[in-house]
């Protein structure tokens, strides 16, 4: 059996998938950043029982625009965050611990699904996490 790839090159593939770094790495922590709001978001929007689209309404912007961050496709803003928290009459609130198995957006989409806010939390320093 002949392959394309060492194994060395495979170990290196993979390594790089699930050990980010540079843009990569800022991108899965703003990511999971932004997790925290959408939690806080989708629950409010639940206890008020009002839609996306009637809280992009209110915001005064499409559905369609709030949608992206939901669907992880755009990072949301602060002006947003701001505009979407007086809307539902809420303080968000953001933790601090480990993300140890947030390596890429599947794992944020499946922790947004499975955790609470305060099961979400992010290290003072990177350099725990992430040390090579």
């Amino acid at each position: 059996m002949t392959t394309k790839h060492t194994n060395q090159e495979v170990t290196d593939f993979f390594h790089d998938i699930f050990n980010p770094t540079g843009e990569d790495l800022i991108d899965v922590k703003a990511y999971g950043l932004m997790s925290q709001y959408l939690i806080q978001i989708e629950r409010a929007l639940d206890k008020q029982t009002m839609t996306q689209k009637e809280l992009a309404s209110k915001i005064g912007t499409s559905s369609s625009y709030l949608s992206q961050f939901f669907n992880l496709n755009k990072l949301i803003n602060f002006k947003t965050l701001a505009k979407i928290e007086l809307a539902l009459d809420i303080n968000f609130e953001l933790q601090q611990s480990a993300t140890d198995g947030i390596k890429n957006k599947s794992d944020i989409i499946q922790t947004a699904k499975n955790c609470s806010p305060i099961d979400i939390n992010f290290p003072v320093s990177n350099d725990e996490m992430y040390a090579a």
